[in-house]
């Protein structure tokens, strides 16, 4: 392939996980899981991705723009709740690296992915003046969950599909 051929390949999967991550996002929001205090954002297993190659940090995080274009919390979401998509992405990628084995790296995107909710935690309380531990707990506990799923399910499907190329 070429340089333009990849080049373009690469804008053609970031289309392809933005569209995901906002369609899954809308099926949590279905339940009344996509944004808010109780969060459990299905799409949010697809930080997995993100071990495998770094271009899946861009789809990533334009689905995260896109779908928060409906959050509740209006443009603060939109801006803050992806740039920590963007922050946690890129921290997770740069980690992972140095990690000897695909069980490490997973492990290393449940835990970075969890831990760094403090930063939508902080959103709501400066915005809806939810308590900061019960909120963190909430949100990292609906991360924890999505992540862990994420990270199974990328497991197996990379034994099957390339997930680097």
């Amino acid at each position: 392939m070429t340089k333009e051929q990849n080049h373009l390949r690469d804008i053609v999967i970031s289309a392809i996980i933005a569209a995901l991550y906002v369609a899954l996002t809308y099926l949590s929001q279905m339940f009344g899981l996509g944004y808010g205090a109780v969060q459990l954002r299905l799409s949010e297993m697809l930080n997995c991705l993100v071990i495998f190659n770094k271009r899946y940090i861009w789809g990533i995080t334009v689905g995260c723009v896109i779908a928060n274009l409906s959050s509740t919390l209006g443009v603060v979401d939109i801006l803050w709740g992806s740039a920590q998509t963007l922050i946690t992405l890129t921290i997770i990628y740069f980690v992972s690296k140095k990690l000897p084995n695909l069980i490490s790296k997973l492990t290393s995107v449940v835990v970075i992915g969890t831990a760094m909710m403090f930063l939508i935690a902080w959103e709501l309380v400066v915005l809806t003046k939810a308590p900061f531990w019960l909120t963190y707990g909430t949100v990292a506990a609906g991360e924890f969950a999505s992540l862990l799923i994420g990270a199974i399910l990328f497991y197996y499907i990379s034994k099957r599909v390339d997930l680097v190329a």
